[in-house]
């Protein structure tokens, strides 16, 4: 009982740097969802707004910042009078990555879920930094008021099974003129190209040495 009560009010200290903005990324980052789940109701009961998104946030771009800093001050608008509105991001882990079935292909993500969950603790805009290995995972767990969703994504709940599950929704147009995957398919290019070019002068290479053997 002492063991539960003594993590409870780590859990609740934790919640007070958060929304004093002191909190560190270890503060921040929740891979445990009993723990997740205490913090928000925590936050919560504090009068905390709860804003959620998810994603890969794979080559992390600008759209990215963007979509999240758009998508909570959105979330704000809706709760004027709110003290506090907490943005709980949701990453996609690697291994949930590949074995979606609309994935990118076996060779996302580029970024290690480790490094792309750093990524995200830089941003200002981000208060809670949560991994998700299924899908609808987090959705089914994080008591949230606004979802903030993306127009351009494929594989989300039906938007009537979103809207029964907060307030409000936040539907977002793609907030960069890219987007990760054509930039992974430039890189596969251009690394194609450099390929072909090595292949080339590695046959000129052979072409000209053929062509030196003849004449002697």
């Amino acid at each position: 009982m002492a063991q539960k009560q003594e993590k409870l009010d780590l859990i609740q200290r934790r919640a007070l740097r958060i929304i004093k903005g002191t909190a560190t990324f270890d503060d921040r980052f929740v891979p445990d969802h009993d723990e997740l789940i205490r913090l928000i109701d925590i936050l919560r009961s504090s009068g905390c707004i709860i804003a959620f998104v998810t994603g890969v946030w794979d080559l992390f771009h600008e759209g990215h910042g963007k979509y999240l800093e758009l998508g909570k001050e959105e979330a704000r608008k809706l709760y004027p009078e709110a003290e506090q509105l907490i943005l709980v991001v949701g990453i996609d882990t690697d291994a949930f990555t590949r074995s979606r079935k609309k994935n990118k292909g076996q060779e996302r993500p580029i970024v290690p879920e480790t490094e792309r969950s750093r990524v995200l603790g830089f941003l200002r805009s981000v208060d809670i930094i949560t991994p998700q290995d299924k899908a609808d995972q987090l959705f089914s767990i994080v008591k949230h008021d606004v979802r903030i969703i993306s127009k351009s994504t494929e594989d989300l709940p039906d938007l009537k099974k979103i809207q029964a599950k907060c307030e409000h929704v936040v539907n977002l147009p793609p907030q960069s003129e890219t987007s990760t995957t054509a930039r992974v398919r430039n890189l596969a290019l251009a690394g194609g190209v450099e390929v072909l070019e090595r292949l080339r002068d590695q046959i000129d290479k052979v072409i000209e040495e053929t062509r030196n053997g003849i004449k002697k």
